[in-house]
């Protein structure tokens, strides 16, 4: 897992200072080793066509040896990669090798096969190679874009970079928030992507999940194209039995997928949050004799019993733990900027962000490199009550289920609503708005790809995965993990689990249980305590202690923030907030809280 930086510049030099300040902005990202090029491309007639920059910041996991280290050059060809393909040994049958990693195999791969071989990639991935023989450059991303790649080009060069900063940075751009995007988020309190690729930056766009965006050097041309898609079946084939429709079984390609991400020369770790999914993973381990290959991580922030179920897990197992207790209120607003620093993008205030921020940290002092968790297992497993429940609801009613229908009804109840909503603002927080506010937000539809969505079950569940929540939560969990030089792998992300988005929302749900498929695998592998638990709460973070410890540094930078006198009359503001300490508790004040601290740490001007 690492950091890349690219450049191809038609006229001119490369300015190597731009390019060397824009790697270190990803030195995070690459702990372990940092290099960078810069070459001529030229015509066969030997005339220059162009400059090349390449820069990488590596975190070594596999071949830690500097042999592997990049940017990599094979003849003509160069490559800056960062993620992991699992199956690369696989991959390198027959080939001749300089070195035991995977970033080799990979440009070995496409110099003989082209980009259409990650088609046979299990992985995730974010790399620009440079095809030299045809005068080509490559971006490419894996199917769910776990691995972050944005780009800006105009007509003298086109840049690309793991994060925005450093890719302005290398354009010697100004990172400016799009007034459309700072509404959207103030108005929803998150910030999904748009599937033009365009981002919340101006001029700031991301080579979109599966894709590959080819640039023509001679000719100056970009085209775009699909390569690597989330399976998604047809609906007559999802409601096909699962023994015929998949092969092999459910469990096999959950413990294979399990098993492919251990490939590590690093300690791995698995963060053991309490519920249905990481539990799932230590059980897979614990079947497999594998379970002394990772160190469970849980995380206490004594909020919920989360961390009781993760214990009991691991006593039933009889095996270690690492428990790191999350008391970070005496740290909580210097949390909060580091946050604001590492996402670059307004973000949600909950502990999943927050919290996560502080647990990679504390697990970075252990010097555990890669972390293993269950992100994907909700959305392809169906996971989500509120945000799922109301399709798989409403196809059973078209297709007249009452036998299913009446075996749900209780659980429906308890899950309070159907369909996903929009997490607007309060009517209080509108009215408080309107006596602060320097001008209106402009009213437009939510981002949320479910709200209001009429498709299927299986529909929204595939949205959700490749357009929505999960895109929010990959970004997330990949600044968290990379602040800190962690990588983080996620084995229901194998796209050999990805049919599963397609199988019916009765082998989903199922009386008062959720992801009724995966349930059952616990007696398949080992038995735990988890299985049956109904009532997860998520991960928790001190909400209350960092409100009540931290208004003077609060109303400082809502004070200081260009972005939030946009919005709001400073001194309405403060003022308000001075007099009704109840304000610090509404959507509107966390939201503006969020924009002034992304401010704070340079992640945008205005």
């Amino acid at each position: 897992m690492c950091g890349l930086t690219a450049i191809v510049q038609r006229r001119g030099s490369i300015a190597r200072d731009r390019l060397a300040s824009s790697l270190m902005q990803l030195a995070h990202r690459g702990p372990d080793a940092s290099a960078m090029l810069i070459e001529t491309l030229r015509l066969p007639s030997g005339k220059p066509l162009a400059e090349i920059g390449l820069g990488h910041a590596r975190l070594a996991i596999i071949d830690r040896d500097a042999r592997s280290n990049q940017p990599m050059a094979l003849e003509d060809d160069r490559l800056v990669y960062n993620g992991e393909i699992y199956n690369f040994r696989a991959l390198a049958s027959g080939m001749a090798l300089n070195t035991t990693g995977d970033s080799e195999v990979l440009l070995r791969l496409l110099q003989h096969g082209g980009i259409d071989v990650l088609n046979d990639a299990n992985g995730m991935w974010a790399f620009c190679w440079l095809d030299g023989r045809n005068a080509t450059l490559h971006a490419a991303r894996d199917r769910y874009g776990k691995k972050p790649l944005f780009y800006t080009m105009d007509d003298k060069s086109i840049c690309f970079a793991s994060e925005p900063s450093a890719l302005l940075t290398l354009a010697g751009h100004k990172p400016v928030l799009r007034a459309d995007a700072m509404d959207a988020f103030l108005a929803d309190g998150w910030l999904f992507p748009d599937p033009s690729g365009q981002t919340h930056l101006e001029d700031v766009r991301e080579v979109r999940p599966g894709h590959c965006l080819t640039l023509d050097i001679a000719n100056w041309t970009v085209t775009e194209r699909l390569v690597t898609a989330v399976e998604h079946l047809p609906e007559r084939e999802a409601v096909a039995p699962r023994s015929t429709m998949l092969q092999p079984s459910l469990p096999d390609l959950l413990a294979d997928a399990v098993e492919a991400r251990l490939v590590s020369d690093r300690k791995v770790g698995l963060f053991l949050s309490g519920g249905v999914d990481s539990s799932l993973i230590l059980s897979v381990l614990s079947a497999r004799g594998l379970a002394d290959q990772v160190i469970c991580v849980t995380g206490d922030a004594g909020k919920s019993a989360d961390s009781a179920y993760a214990q009991a897990c691991i006593q039933q197992l009889g095996i270690d733990c690492l428990s790191i207790p999350l008391d970070y209120s005496a740290t909580s607003f210097a949390q909060f900027l580091g946050v604001c620093k590492a996402q670059g993008k307004p973000f949600p205030l909950i502990g999943n962000v927050l919290g996560m921020h502080a647990l990679y940290q504390a697990v970075s002092k252990h010097d555990i490199r890669v972390v293993l968790d269950g992100t994907g297992a909700d959305e392809i497993f169906g996971g989500y009550w509120y945000r799922y429940f109301g399709f798989a609801a409403r196809d059973a009613r078209q297709q007249g289920n009452q036998e299913w229908l009446s075996r749900i009804e209780p659980a429906a109840a308890s899950a309070q609503r159907e369909f996903p909503r929009r997490e607007g603002l309060t009517e209080a927080d509108c009215q408080w708005l309107d006596d602060i506010s320097a001008r209106r937000i402009t009213t437009r539809a939510p981002r949320d790809p479910l709200i209001e969505f009429n498709g299927s079950f299986n529909d929204a569940l595939h949205l959700d995965a490749t357009a929505g929540r999960m895109q929010e939560w990959l970004w997330q969990n990949d600044r968290n993990a990379m602040a800190w030089g962690i990588e983080n792998r996620s084995p229901f992300l194998d796209f050999r689990l990805s049919p599963y988005l397609s199988t019916p929302y009765s082998e989903k749900f199922d009386g008062p249980y959720n992801k009724s498929e995966l349930r059952p695998l616990f007696d398949v592998f080992a038995p735990l305590p988890t299985a049956q638990r109904i009532d997860k709460q998520g991960f928790r973070w001190n909400y209350k202690s960092f409100m009540a410890n931290n208004r003077a540094s609060m109303i400082e930078i809502l004070g200081d923030s260009k972005a939030v006198a946009q919005l709001a009359k400073a001194d309405a503001l403060i003022t308000s907030l001075k007099e009704d300490d109840t304000l610090f508790d509404s959507r509107i004040f966390h939201r503006l809280l969020v924009l002034a601290g992304l401010e704070a740490v340079n992640a945008f001007g205005i």
